[in-house]
């Protein structure tokens, strides 16, 4: 009788030990299912964007040197785009051909009027950025006076349209070094450092923020200043300077002192043979940058 059951049992755990691998095993893929009839879908085309709503120009602040106008963004860090056509010139600007709006943000609310010519001369704007069928370009405006908010004064920027604007651009670029008092000026392919006599004092520091070139034929002989090219920027430290205009605008310009260093209200101080390689040659909408 005992040798029956421990048969028995020797039975059962083999029948187990055939079952539990048996078990186990995959399952066979399953057929693949063709579909050979063609699938037809209507295209529709994707609608065109929403035309910003019409904006009374005349009551919005001019975005220009002598007019403050808060709400303008900063640069977020965005640096001048290159072009897409480099025929234009290496680096993208906007040439403005109708008074237009400037926005704080795609879409978003008109805070100023970017006028077509600036002080006399046309407005000419670095591109940072384009989405669609608008252009965030840096501005000439403060956004504040340096005794508000000295973080609001330069890097302005503002979204305009681009059907308000003509594709530019320039193979020019500048660089400041404070420490060194030199000017690099880089013409496409081209580069050559010069010396400035003189950059902004301690307590007037020339305002170490990207900026760009306006405009580079005003003449004011018999003056401190005889030949400007009008920059972007504003001291940072001064609400005005100039009497006449209320701002405390910068420049590269000539001057008729001889003394040199860290002694000027924010502008560049250059000899005349080095603005005579800037003068009516360096297109606006030119970036400077300073370190």
């Amino acid at each position: 009788m005992l040798t029956r059951v421990r048969t028995c049992v020797t039975v059962a755990v083999t029948a187990c030990v055939v079952v539990l691998p048996t078990a186990c095993a995959p399952s066979p893929p399953p057929e693949p299912v063709v579909v050979e009839a063609s699938v037809a879908a209507t295209k529709a085309p994707a609608p065109a964007p929403a035309a910003p709503a019409p904006v009374d120009l005349a009551a919005l602040p001019v975005v220009d040197p002598v007019t403050v106008v808060p709400g303008l963004p900063g640069t977020d860090g965005l640096e001048q785009r290159r072009n897409d056509d480099p025929a234009l010139g290496t680096w993208q600007t906007a040439t403005v051909v109708r008074d237009t709006a400037g926005y704080d943000a795609v879409d978003g609310t008109p805070v100023g009027r970017v006028p077509a010519v600036t002080l006399d001369v046309p407005t000419v704007l670095p591109v940072l950025d384009q989405r669609g069928g608008w252009l965030r370009v840096l501005v000439a405006s403060r956004g504040a006076l340096p005794s508000q908010d000295p973080a609001q004064v330069n890097g302005r920027t503002a979204w305009i349209r681009a059907e308000d604007t003509a594709p530019s651009g320039t193979d020019w670029r500048l660089h400041l070094d404070l420490a060194a008092r030199t000017l690099t000026i880089e013409q496409g392919e081209a580069t050559q450092t010069v010396p400035v006599i003189a950059v902004g004092a301690p307590d007037t520091p020339t305002p170490p923020v990207p900026q760009f070139v306006v405009g580079s034929q005003w003449e004011q002989p018999g003056t401190y200043t005889p030949r400007v090219l009008l920059l972007s920027s504003q001291s940072e430290t001064i609400d005005a300077y100039d009497g006449n205009t209320g701002t405390s605008a910068t420049a590269i310009h000539t001057t008729p002192f001889a003394r040199t260093g860290a002694i000027s209200n924010g502008c560049i101080r250059v000899s005349d043979e080095v603005l005579d390689l800037l003068w009516d040659k360096v297109p606006a909408g030119t970036v400077l940058t300073v370190s």
